[in-house]
Formats: structure tokens, sequence, C-alpha cells
């Protein structure tokens, strides 16, 4: 008589500490990072696995994305990330001009100190990112100012429609950056290091709010900076060329190591 087969076991469950919010905030990241992009395809095992999670928390996390504009979900094709058209490029732009327009008058009319400070040692954080050649870090603080601004302009709605934008702009800059600022290294993916905002258009503004703050005008002007500044992230596209590439998904997830920066001359 054959000995009976002993049952399979029933794979378990993959386990992790990480909450779907630490999941949806690793993706972002990804994405305004340049790490991943636009029309990189998400496939839930895949992710599973990157995260330790279930397809089920995956797929929660990827309808927000997509509830969002970040990620585009296709029946029979799954999930990828998002690739604006160029409407919908023009579309960002306008609403940030908005947006911000707002957030600037705000953050002049209430800031402190304090406010005033974190600008600009987030500025000087972006300076020094870009001299030892930190692009992920750069990239972060270029957008990390406008989303500073917002906070300390204390308008939660607009504040929380901006880090959308933010992030839609990282898929806009990756898809019309203009090919002679690419770069094509060793085979390997094109170094989109898109220099989405300026410098010293960013200290420029500092000054204008700067000056508002202290009651001697300035608000207008920091308005009209920050209105020339996005019109001239827009300007910098070329909207007639679109590039993807594809993009190892795990590698693109995991947590870049921090590089040490120098610190910033005074």
């Amino acid at each position: 008589m054959p000995t009976p087969r002993s049952p399979k076991p029933i794979p378990a469950e993959p386990t992790s500490t990480l909450s779907d919010e630490e999941i949806y905030q690793r993706l972002i990241e990804a994405i305004v990072d340049q790490r991943l992009l636009p029309g990189t395809k998400l496939v839930e095992d895949k992710l599973g696995q990157a995260f330790g999670v279930s397809r089920t928390r995956i797929r929660q996390v990827l309808i927000r994305l997509a509830q969002e504009q970040v990620v585009t979900l296709q029946p029979n094709k799954g999930a990828s990330v998002a690739e604006p058209t160029v409407e919908e490029a023009r579309e960002v732009f306008e609403a940030r001009a908005v947006v911000e327009t707002v957030l600037v008058q705000r953050f002049a009319a209430r800031a402190k100190a304090r406010d005033l400070k974190t600008l600009a040692d987030c500025i000087e954080a972006e300076e020094a990112a870009r001299q030892t050649g930190d692009k992920t870090m750069a990239l972060r603080m270029s957008g990390q100012f406008h989303l500073l601004l917002a906070e300390a302009a204390a308008h939660q709605t607009f504040a929380r429609f901006l880090h959308k934008l933010v992030s839609r702009t990282s898929l806009i800059l990756m898809s019309y950056t203009p090919v002679e600022h690419l770069r094509v290294a060793g085979g390997q993916l094109p170094q989109r290091w898109v220099q989405a905002c300026r410098c010293e258009e960013h200290r420029g503004l500092l000054t204008a709010l700067r000056s508002a703050s202290q009651g001697k005008g300035g608000t207008d002007e920091a308005v009209r900076l920050m209105t020339e500044h996005l019109a001239h992230i827009e300007a910098s596209l070329c909207f007639n060329q679109a590039e993807t590439a594809g993009v190892d998904v795990v590698q693109a997830l995991a947590k870049p190591a921090p590089r040490r920066r120098r610190a910033p001359a005074r």
C-alpha cells in the first residue's frame, strides 16, 4: 500500500513592518528622485517582493497612486508609471502657478524667522548636493523648497494638492527633458539630471519673501518671481520629444545609500 503523500506546506504570507503609507511614500520618492521612469511597468509580484508584502496591499497602494495620476492602471495590462501628455503637462504648470501664487502670498503674510531659515537651509543643501554631484539629493531639495514653503503657508488643502503636482512635475521633467540634457554612459539608463529649479531663482524668491515678512514690501515681487520661475521650468522642456526606458523596479526601489556631502562654503 503506497505511503500517502504529505500535503505541501502553504507558503506564508509575506510579512513586513512597512505600512501602506510607507510603501506609498517609497514609491513617490522613487518617482520624484527619477529612479522610476515614465512607462515603467509596476508588476504587483515584484513590488510585493521588494516591500515584503502581499499583492493585495500593493494593489491598494497602486489604486491610490492612480487616483493621483502618478500611476496608470489598465485592464489586462496592469500598472505602470504615468506618461503625461503635453496637454496634461501644461495643465500641471498652470495649476502650480495658481496654487503657488496663493501659497507665496500666505507665506509672506505669516512667515516666521525659522521658516525663512528652513528655506535658506534647503537652498544650501541643494547647492551642496550639486557641487558634490549628488543628483538625487539635488533633485529632492529642489522640489522640497516648494513643499516647505507650502507647509509654512499653512494652507492644508493647497499644500496637499502641491505634493501631488510636484510628483507629476517630476514625471513631466523626465518625459520632456531636451535630448541634449541626457547622458548615456556604459550602456546604463539615461542619467536624467533635470535642473528643475535654479538655485539662484530660489535665492531671489527667498530675498523677496524675507523683505515681505519684515514689512518692507516684496509680496508682489515674490509672486512675480514664483510665476517666472515656474514659467522658466516649463519653457526649458521639449514637448515634441519624449523618451522612456526599461527599469529594474526592485533595484529602483532600493534605498540609495546616503552620500557624504561637503559642507557648503560660507
